[in-house]
């Protein structure tokens, strides 16, 4: 029987014909949708990422995927909402969304409460760094990798990332102790002007850049009190002479509304540009006020504490 076979040489098999051991796969590509502005008629606006975007229903506010990102799915959606909203006895679809209500604004206030707790840790530790009057660098180099290296020890990984949430950078520092000075100087103002009657002490340094700086400490009653606080420092820009120190001040003065007429009282170091009779400070303070007359006295930021302020005697108050 083996005549009738016709065997094929093995040798004569070309290279075309031999079985391929290769297995092709057709992978099927997938689509991702884009969200059409013309899709809010069916009450769906979109979320997640900007390149597979997913549709939410605004009614209900559920997600679907990007599939569903089609008129007739979305529109399908919209019909199956219509249908709930408009059967009464169905509870459970409104149970969901007092449930999924109840949900968002947990996660709303607990997002809030931590903002507003890191955003007042930032405040205090610009505050800190203020007081010690240390460079506005050490809160994000030093401070915040010390805090959460005590909290990742102590309370754990999770703990650490609430702790990162607080910004300390140096220009987030630098607008904290803006912001807090800013604040301490208006609540001054107000205090200053509601008290109607003031004594001023003015001093003039050169700093180590040889820049004139000019500082200001006023005292005034506050709640049957004698407070002293500082007002200002300010740079001379050009000579030290009584009349532009007193062109500073008088700068000042008008920025944040404060009257001459006012300021009982002025003390200095007793130098020529603060007491000279024709150009000295005084001399220019004194021109300025309507009666022409003021107390000086000379270079003690206490001479007034204990005398009679104003016509009243006051304790005084540290």
């Amino acid at each position: 029987m083996d005549k009738f076979l016709r065997r094929k040489d093995s040798s004569s098999r070309t290279d075309d014909e031999e079985p391929s051991t290769s297995v092709t796969k057709n992978l099927k590509k997938v689509v991702k949708r884009k969200y059409d502005e013309d899709y809010i008629k069916y009450r769906f606006s979109w979320c997640g990422d900007e390149t597979a975007p997913r549709p939410q229903c605004i009614i209900c506010g559920d997600q679907l995927s990007n599939e569903s990102m089609v008129p007739s799915k979305l529109k399908r959606h919209l019909l199956y909402i219509q249908a709930i909203l408009a059967a009464p006895t169905d509870k459970q679809y409104f149970k969901r969304c007092l449930e999924q209500n109840k949900k968002q604004k947990k996660f709303m206030k607990s997002a809030l409460t931590v903002s507003e707790k890191a955003l007042e840790a930032s405040y205090h530790v610009a505050k800190l760094i203020a007081r010690q009057k240390k460079p506005h660098t050490v809160g994000e180099t030093l401070i915040k990798p010390a805090c959460m290296e005590i909290v990742r020890l102590m309370l754990g990984p999770n703990e650490v990332k609430e702790v990162n949430k607080v910004s300390l950078s140096a220009d987030t520092v630098k607008r904290r102790i803006h912001d807090m000075s800013s604040d301490i100087l208006g609540t001054l103002i107000k205090k200053l002007l509601s008290a109607e009657k003031f004594a001023l002490q003015i001093d003039e340094t050169t700093d180590i850049k040889n820049k004139a700086q000019l500082i200001a400490i006023v005292r005034f009653v506050d709640e049957d009190f004698i407070k002293e606080h500082y007002l200002f420092c300010k740079e001379v820009p050009e000579r030290t002479t009584g009349e532009e120190i007193f062109r500073v001040t008088d700068d000042f003065f008008k920025i944040c509304n404060i009257q001459w007429s006012n300021c009982i009282a002025v003390c200095t170091d007793g130098a020529a540009a603060m007491t000279g009779r024709k150009k000295g400070f005084v001399s220019c303070v004194k021109q300025k006020k309507s009666d022409g007359t003021i107390y000086t006295l000379l270079h003690s930021s206490r001479s007034i504490e204990g005398q009679e302020f104003a016509g009243r005697t006051f304790e005084h108050d540290e």
